[in-house]
């Protein structure tokens, strides 16, 4: 994934990360999700929360709500692998009444 998501404010949004495209070795899968972070962090109504999350073999995914229009959020998902690695891939939430998502 390169750039950023749009994210309205207003609309629940998930988002999947392949761990592998790019990032697992041959025979190597997800062990455990080490979960997802939130920058910035403020503890405000209408931030940008995970709400839910999961992982399988080789996908972590997670659904965000809220987020303040205008702002720009870092949001990184981290995973352990059965090769005893530890990988973490960054995305962009730039947040936006009424876009498309």
């Amino acid at each position: 994934m390169s750039g950023y998501f749009v994210k309205d404010p207003d609309v629940e949004m998930e988002l999947t990360v392949d761990w592998n495209r790019g990032y697992l070795q041959r025979y190597e899968r997800v062990m455990d999700d080490l979960g997802w972070t939130i920058r910035p962090v403020e503890d405000a109504a209408g931030e940008l929360r995970v709400v839910a999350q999961e992982v399988d073999g080789t996908c972590t995914r997670a659904r965000f709500r809220g987020g303040v229009p205008g702002r720009v959020y870092m949001v990184a998902s981290k995973v352990e692998t059965t090769a005893g690695r530890e990988l973490e891939r960054v995305i962009l939430f730039r947040v936006a009444k009424g876009k498309c998502t």
